[in-house]
C-alpha cells in the first residue's frame, strides 16, 4: 500500500466514524487536491472552493427534486 493510499484510508475511517454526513467523494477530492498542489496554495484553495461549490450545488439540486 502506498503512503497516499494509507492516508486516504485513514481519513476515510475518521470520516465514517465522526463525520458520516460528509461525502466520501468530496473528502477524497479535497485530499487529492491538497496532495497535487502542496506547492501552490492559491491553486489548491481555488480548486477546493470549486469542489465545495459543486458539491453544495449537487446537494441543493437533489433536495429540490424531492
Amino acid at each position: 500500500m502506498t503512503p497516499e493510499q494509507e492516508l486516504l484510508d485513514t481519513i476515510e475511517e475518521i470520516r465514517k466514524k465522526k463525520y458520516s454526513e460528509v461525502s466520501a467523494n468530496l473528502v477524497k477530492q479535497i485530499v487529492s487536491i491538497e496532495m497535487d498542489f502542496t506547492d501552490n496554495r492559491q491553486e489548491a484553495h481555488r480548486r477546493i472552493a470549486e469542489a465545495l461549490d459543486a458539491h453544495l450545488a449537487e446537494v441543493a439540486a437533489t433536495k429540490a427534486k424531492g
